[in-house]
């Protein structure tokens, strides 16, 4: 409340009692002039009398403007608080002159009356209080293809003195696109930002819960082949991403040089990118994934997680046409939008918040011969 109001609305507490006040004295200067004109008291007598009055008024009369007061007071604040209120959530320039402590104990007690103390902490320390101190950042724009192909005509690749043939009845390859825009600052503060490819599904799964990783995706190899990657030293695993996943990562259209880390137990392994200084702070970067690699046609799987926050979200799925028979099962939210396109290709198409662990499950079956597109 601001001073001009508080002192406005004394005055105004002021003003009534004064006023009743006031009215009580004339109509008992007017009941004891009747009085005395019509012989009824003697001066003497009026002079006890007016004192016994006065004291008798000024009794209820004290109490009155106290409860008076008092009450009124609790229900002004109570208006005078569920204005403001209002005044706040439906006018952003009101809440922008608050500075940032006040906005988080605002946005606290506000949480914590609508869902209870015990919920509503827990709601804003587990999640609300990291976006107003800017610790965690949200993707935007997000859009990620991915291309199932035929492995024909693969040369075998010489990886130092290992061969890795990739057989077309075994293996699919898979190419994907993937970019988004987010804000890099708490990257580019960190030494420590990585790109990670498990082996396994329950390493992979690991892995979404720790905040250095970019990207993260499972590499589907049998056990031979796995047994191949992880005999390789690192300029061999190096030699590995760039010549069979040819694996480039962009930022802002500038390409980001990066180092090969063997993870401990060789469960899979890490690329650690190197941040350019130039990366605009505070400001939304464009990143852009691109790779390819092999997996197993027995996994008739492909999972994409939404690992954070993310706004706009466009994914495409193409699989080899005519042969696989792809749904996809979404977990998302109720807005999700699914399009199935030409030549086996599933589309989702979101224009709005996907909350972190949300995503799609693409599952196939092989077509039996002469069996059309569903």
């Amino acid at each position: 409340m601001r001073k001009e109001e508080r002192s406005l609305l004394h005055r105004s507490f002021k003003n009534i009692s004064i006023l009743f006040f006031s009215l009580v004295v004339l109509l008992l200067f007017i009941v004891i002039l009747i009085n005395v004109l019509l012989g009824i008291y003697s001066w003497d007598q009026l002079y006890f009398d007016v004192i016994n009055a006065l004291v008798s008024v000024m009794i209820p009369l004290v109490l009155f403007n106290f409860l008076y007061d008092h009450f009124t007071q609790k229900q002004k604040d109570l208006e005078l608080t569920e204005r403001m209120t209002e005044t706040m959530l439906l006018d952003e320039r009101i809440m922008d002159r608050f500075s940032t402590e006040s906005k988080k104990k605002f946005v606290q007690k506000a949480t914590e009356s609508i869902l209870g103390k015990t919920v509503g902490r827990m709601l804003y320390e587990s999640l609300i209080k990291s976006y107003l101190t800017r610790s965690y950042q949200y993707r935007h724009r997000f859009k990620y293809y991915i291309s199932y192909l035929e492995a024909k005509n693969l040369k075998p690749y010489l990886i130092g003195d290992k061969t890795f043939r990739f057989d077309p009845a075994i293996y699919h390859f898979v190419r994907q696109d993937l970019s988004f825009e987010r804000d890099l600052t708490n990257y580019k503060k960190s030494n420590d930002v990585r790109i990670g490819f498990s082996y396994k599904e329950s390493t992979l799964d690991g892995l979404y819960q720790r905040a250095e990783f970019l990207f993260r995706e499972n590499l589907w190899i049998n056990d031979e082949h796995n047994h191949l990657l992880k005999s390789l030293s690192v300029p061999e695993l190096e030699q590995f991403v760039k010549e069979i996943l040819q694996l480039s990562i962009e930022i802002n259209g500038q390409v980001l040089p990066y180092r090969v880390v063997n993870n401990e137990g060789h469960e899979g392994f890490n690329l650690l990118l190197d941040f350019p200084e130039e990366i605009p702070t505070g400001e939304l970067s464009k990143v852009h994934l691109r790779f390819q690699m092999p997996q197993l046609k027995s996994q008739k799987k492909f999972i994409v997680m939404i690992s954070e926050p993310t706004e706009d979200v466009e994914i495409m799925f193409m699989h080899v046409e005519d042969k696989m028979a792809v749904e996809a099962i979404p977990f998302l939210n109720e807005t999700e939008s699914i399009t199935r396109l030409p030549n086996d290709t599933i589309k989702i198409d979101i224009h709005d918040w996907i909350l972190p662990r949300a995503g799609v499950v693409f599952v196939w079956n092989d077509r039996e011969e002469g069996e059309g597109n569903s």
